[in-house]
């Protein structure tokens, strides 16, 4: 796999990121949280600790799903399958498009 780090690739991330925050700050309910140590306690499984951060976030603006494909941090499954933890669902980016396809 390549990276291109190129000046031109860099300014074309950045205006993809500032068009991104334009539209999520524009979606109603959208907020923005800023979550500082310490972290709210996460399930015991969780080994990342970059992910703390992430989670952290998910408490504080009463997030009911977090996005993400990376599943081996996600909490323990339940008995539907489903990955909820203090009522945080988390859900992989294709399953979250269908949602808001429903």
């Amino acid at each position: 796999m390549s990276c291109d780090l190129s000046n031109a690739n860099r300014a074309r991330c950045g205006q993809m990121a500032n068009r991104m925050m334009e539209i999520l700050l524009a979606t109603p309910n959208w907020e923005i949280v800023d979550p500082r140590p310490p972290y709210p306690p996460a399930w015991e499984s969780l080994a990342d600790i970059w992910d703390y951060p992430i989670w952290a976030a998910a408490v504080e603006g009463v997030a009911q799903y977090v996005v993400s494909d990376n599943k081996r941090d996600y909490p323990p499954a339940g008995t539907d399958n489903r990955h909820f933890y203090g009522g945080v669902e988390y859900i992989s980016g294709a399953d979250f498009v269908a949602l808001l396809s429903e």
